[in-house]
């Protein structure tokens, strides 16, 4: 029904406009408008640009902040959150020297590590910020502690997996599928991409929209 529509307004624009590039261009554009405000299928590519200004705003504010630990975790959560963990280590290293006892920065702490390796460092952190806070990130630090333990074998796989069915939601599942498929288990990387679409089924109306991206990545990535 979608690419109906998209052909039916595509057809509108070419003849108002002349212009088949430029038609196409602005149907596109309307429709990723369209989708971050009501569908939700398409990825937020609003959100790396938002979360790049905040980080260069951060850095321009860390040399006089009145509250460096509490800069540098946000701005290294930010640059873990951008895919930048080494950057976002040493940050969160530097604040975790400053503020002690911090679940959150415990978490970004502990998946900066596994992600660059040091994996029972991470271990430990994921661990800490549990036991500070165990909803912290909704259950995400079971994902990463479940990637740890394929990684390096280390930890309790029943629990991580038992809590992500307890916490799970079609993101976190998508998440764990991409992790077992990674490291070599593509049954269970197919199991949990079926239980992000059945997530996702049964998700309430007013979660659907923010989770509808990870439900079709999940069976996309289920059939290749």
């Amino acid at each position: 029904m979608i690419s109906i529509k998209f052909i039916f307004l595509y057809l509108i624009f070419e003849q108002f406009l002349a212009n088949p590039v430029v038609a196409l261009i602005v149907v596109v554009f309307m429709y990723a408008i369209i989708d971050r405000w009501y569908i939700g299928a398409l990825p937020d590519f609003i959100k790396p640009l938002s979360r790049w200004q905040k980080i260069a705003k951060l850095k321009g504010e860390l040399p006089q902040s009145r509250n460096p630990g509490q800069t540098l975790y946000e701005l290294g959560a930010l640059q873990v959150e951008s895919g930048h963990m080494k950057e976002g280590l040493k940050n969160l290293e530097k604040a975790h020297d400053l503020i002690q006892e911090h679940p959150d920065i415990e978490y970004y702490l502990g998946v900066a590590r596994i992600k660059t390796g040091a994996f029972e460092a991470g271990k430990t952190a994921l661990e800490n910020a549990l036991r500070l806070n165990p909803k912290i990130q909704y259950g995400f630090p079971y994902v990463y502690l479940l990637e740890c333990f394929l990684k390096k074998e280390v930890g309790q796989f029943d629990l991580y997996t038992e809590k992500i069915v307890e916490f799970g939601n079609p993101q976190m599942y998508y998440e764990v599928g991409v992790i077992f498929q990674k490291a070599g288990y593509p049954e269970k990387a197919k199991e949990m991409f079926r239980e992000a679409r059945l997530s996702f089924q049964s998700s309430p109306a007013f979660l659907r929209k923010q989770q509808r991206n990870y439900a079709i990545r999940a069976w996309f990535r289920s059939i290749f």
